[in-house]
């Protein structure tokens, strides 16, 4: 008897590295016929980024766009935030700094695009990812990206061969103003993705929520988020309260796909959720929603 041959062992194995960065680590990977020359590349690319990278956080941390830092995904980050500026109140901006590892991501990832030949390659620091897959990535690539990223983009109705995907929300490394359990954003680059999800995240505002003045450990964090209010323990919010508090996200994210800022964003607050974009929910499994509209 001849066993039937899976054709997706005939793909190059899947490349992964990591390189230790602010704020973390990034997780680099690659699969194709040049997914060992990608990772390499994209190795190269953030030795470079981390050469100025701290002088470069330390500096946007103050808050002004109107400064000359030295590396290239800082420069990338001011420019798409000026743009977002251009669009929205000075109230709605979230620090500048918040875009910095997303435009870290998006500079590995085209180092790694450059070198040709991959049928997916990923970058993940924080909490966002770039990413790029053409027809011939198999759907087992997909478990290079962070479980939840992963998922986000098995829920899109339709495919997206390159993009940035960030989260947003209580708990993750950024603080927040808003009450969201979880705001996710895919746009055209995760250094965009990563703005417009903090931007989301804040708008979700809850009157009665607490304000949360636990110390921020991060000293760059800290000081990019000084003098700005962020939530702790909101606590049980009334069912009506909760569509509200969805509905000024979903509002926002609108506003911003009207723009071409982002292309979808889903919303998770106290088990119940809502979507912005070509995205189905019910496929949404580990973002904790039992009821979405």
């Amino acid at each position: 008897m001849q066993l039937r041959k899976d054709p997706m062992l005939d793909l190059a194995p899947l490349v992964e590295k990591s390189f230790e960065i602010w704020p973390g680590v990034l997780r680099i990977a690659a699969a194709g016929p040049g997914a060992h020359g990608a990772v390499a590349a994209g190795i190269d690319a953030a030795r470079e980024i981390a050469s100025s990278l701290m002088g470069d956080a330390e500096l946007l941390s103050r808050g002004s766009v109107d400064v000359l830092p030295r590396g290239v995904a800082s420069r990338a980050l001011l420019e798409a935030a000026r743009g977002l500026m251009a669009l929205l109140s000075d109230e709605a901006m979230p620090p500048v700094l918040v875009g910095l590892p997303g435009a870290v991501c998006d500079v590995v990832i085209n180092a790694m695009r450059e070198v040709g030949d991959t049928d997916f390659a990923s970058a993940t620091l924080c909490d966002v990812s770039a990413f790029y897959r053409n027809a011939s990535a198999p759907a087992a690539a997909l478990a290079a990206l962070p479980l939840m990223a992963g998922e986000f983009l098995r829920g899109l109705s339709s495919d997206c061969a390159s993009g940035g995907i960030a989260f947003s929300g209580m708990g993750r490394f950024f603080p927040t103003r808003g009450v969201a359990d979880l705001v996710a954003v895919l746009g055209d680059t995760a250094v965009l993705s990563a703005l417009s999800a903090a931007v989301l995240g804040d708008t979700m505002t809850w009157p009665q929520a607490k304000a949360n003045r636990r110390r921020i450990v991060d000293p760059l964090v800290a000081a990019a988020y000084a003098g700005r209010a962020s939530v702790y323990l909101p606590g049980l919010i009334p069912p009506d309260e909760i569509r509200e508090t969805l509905s000024k996200g979903v509002r926002m994210a609108s506003r911003l796909r009207e723009k071409r800022v982002l292309l979808a964003a889903v919303f998770a607050l106290k088990g119940r959720g809502r979507t912005s974009g070509p995205i189905t929910g019910d496929r949404l499994l580990r973002f904790g929603v039992s009821e979405w509209r």
